[in-house]
């Protein structure tokens, strides 16, 4: 039975204890989503915040894609949009997720590593070891004209890649579907690199080299996100948060050249937050095309400091943006925490500081990360607050740079909050959806479809059998969710994120093996 929109895989019969396979299966809790999946309204927004580890859930709405991992495992990719300041996030339903390997592994799950126009490409484990390709699939999320699509990429014959080095291009003219994968690497020289790209048109890899165009001024090691300027030349921007950004023009076959950008100074060169540089500041693309740059820096308490944490007795954000003929980055604008104006909608939702002077809450007092410009409010940008950064709960802040006001505040309670290792990345895939009736129903006939067809293939007896045991499966997962979490998943969990963060930052390393 196909799911549909706003079902859930918990209305299946319930089953005999004394079956062996239908012992509960504790759930992470942070598998589960951040908050209850709703209706964004129609139209929905002109892009988002979205987080970029996918949550286990079994329900499906009208954004619903189905396919096939290449080991014939039936997969469900779910897009569930938000209103900027909450955050947007997609579910998978994978029936193998929880039945190999640990039940607690956060790199079981699917992570959305990049997304461009109505395209989003994911990573998909099928197979317990990131360093064997077989185990590893790419896959694409479409949506086009109402309907959602999944697509998996052909492996690399040879190379493995790390999730930060992959870049996602949506070719628009002609508006054929066409869309490249890229993946940038150094060959061990200064200023050389290779590129190894993959074409929808041809649906084959290739590999050809690379030069910065001036080696000596080039200051570039890992990157921390890649961005799509696109354009007639197809522009890809590899950013190294420490350094620059390094762009290449992947439609311009005779181009071999990597045109090197420095990033500013930091304006707090001493980082407050523990973590990966992009608790300080963010590379984008503007709504008018141009590379913004956001930053987020803290001024603590005087002699407050440690190892752990600070005392805020205030923060400030800025935003700049590279100036290509002149070759320079110009401030267009900047505040401090202490000058954001919060009207009477607001305070309400704001955490109160144990430590605060006045029952107010207070910005300044708040430590801040995380900045995400908006790619649709001119001036906008989203921050991560926290009362203190190493608690759980967060909140997202929208805050108008130009007229300096709070212009929303999203709560948020995830235990994938630790210190400020939660990341997402904005996007426009949400202003290519169509939120009616009539579509939501095309998408998941669509899906039921599928399934009916792929079952017909097999024998009576095996349909049947396979029927029964998804159902006792899937009400085993439904009875996990019901009772709760387990405790000792969630400590192994703790220890898990830290360990799968460090493994992030470490990953080109071990990829050079390969």
């Amino acid at each position: 039975m196909a799911p549909t929109e706003g079902s859930s895989m918990a209305d299946l019969p319930a089953v005999d204890d004394d079956q062996e396979e239908e012992t509960p299966i504790p759930r992470p809790v942070s598998w589960l989503p951040p908050h209850t999946p709703h209706d964004c309204g129609d139209p929905p927004p002109k892009s988002v915040v979205l987080d970029t580890l996918v949550y286990a859930d079994d329900r499906t709405n009208a954004f619903t894609a189905e396919g096939f991992t290449s080991n014939g495992l039936a997969i469900y990719l779910t897009f569930w949009p938000a209103h900027p300041p909450l955050i947007s996030y997609f579910t998978v339903h994978l029936p193998g997720l929880l039945q190999d390997g640990p039940a607690t592994s956060l790199d079981l799950l699917p992570r959305l590593l990049r997304t461009d126009g109505d395209l989003a490409l994911f990573r998909i484990m099928v197979g317990p070891s990131r360093s064997n390709r077989k185990h590893i699939n790419y896959m694409i999320y479409r949506v086009r004209a109402g309907i959602s699509k999944l697509e998996v990429l052909p492996a690399h014959p040879t190379r493995l890649f790390a999730d930060c080095s992959l870049a996602l291009l949506r070719c628009r003219c002609p508006d054929d579907g066409r869309f490249l994968v890229a993946n940038l690497r150094s060959i061990y020289s200064r200023g050389q690199y290779a590129l190894d790209l993959f074409d929808s048109r041809s649906g084959t890899w290739s590999t050809k080299s690379m030069h910065a165009e001036s080696p000596e001024d080039c200051y570039f090691r890992t990157p921390t996100k890649v961005i799509a300027l696109g354009g007639d030349r197809g522009s890809i921007g590899w950013v190294d948060l420490w350094n620059g950004i390094l762009i290449c023009d992947l439609l311009a076959d005779d181009d071999q050249v990597l045109r090197f950008i420095r990033l500013p100074v930091l304006s707090a060169p001493d980082k407050m937050i523990p973590g990966p540089l992009a608790c300080d500041r963010d590379v984008s693309v503007g709504s008018d095309g141009c590379i913004k740059y956001s930053e987020v820096w803290a001024n603590p308490l005087p002699g407050s400091q440690n190892r752990a944490t600070y005392i805020s007795q205030d923060w400030g954000a800025a935003i700049l943006t590279w100036l290509e003929p002149q070759k320079k980055w110009q401030i267009d604008l900047s505040l401090k925490a202490s000058d954001i104006i919060v009207d009477k909608s607001h305070p309400q939702l704001l955490p109160h500081h144990v430590k605060a002077t006045t029952k107010k809450p207070t910005l300044s007092r708040l430590h801040a990360g995380h900045p995400a410009l908006s790619l649709h409010d001119d001036g906008v940008v989203y921050i991560m607050t926290k009362v203190d950064h190493r608690e759980d709960d967060l909140w997202m802040l929208a805050v108008d740079m130009r007229s300096k006001t709070l212009k929303g505040v999203a709560g948020l309670t995830s235990k994938r909050t630790m210190g400020f290792r939660f990341m997402y990345l904005q996007s426009d895939l949400s202003n290519h959806l169509v939120a009616t009736s009539k579509k939501t129903e095309v998408s998941n006939h669509l899906v039921a479809t599928s399934k009916t067809e792929t079952s017909k293939n097999l024998p009576k007896s095996k349909r049947s059998s396979r029927r029964k045991k998804r159902g006792k499966k899937e009400a085993v997962k439904a009875l996990a969710n019901s009772n709760g979490v387990d405790v000792d998943a969630t400590r192994r969990e703790s220890q898990q994120l830290v360990q799968l963060a460090e493994q992030e930052e470490q990953e080109l390393r071990i990829l050079e093996v390969f």
